[in-house]
């Protein structure tokens, strides 16, 4: 199994050019319905994604992607699955 946590520092760590750190980065943050927010930014060239998937109030994802931006929305127990579709955008 891939260790997302890793994959994602390892991602970060070759961003960092004493430049890029200051203006692009990552966020992971809560909100409050309750849920997830993943926002990654800086990156150049990548496919669109427009997903939308509503399971119920607790098990749901949103994730808009554009060439150069990754947001993610879910629910409490979603972060995994959120980070998974990150890492597989960021490749």
């Amino acid at each position: 199994m891939i260790d997302l946590i890793e994959v994602l520092q390892h991602w970060y760590a070759s961003q960092c050019d004493d430049v890029w750190e200051h203006s692009f980065g990552v966020e992971i943050t809560n909100i409050d319905n309750p849920g997830w927010r993943v926002k990654i930014n800086g990156v150049s060239s990548k496919k669109a994604i427009d997903l939308d998937s509503d399971r119920d109030d607790m098990d749901w994802l949103r994730v808009t992607a554009t060439e150069t931006e990754f947001t993610g929305y879910g629910g409490p127990g979603n972060l995994k699955e959120i980070l998974t579709l990150a890492m597989d955008w960021l490749k």
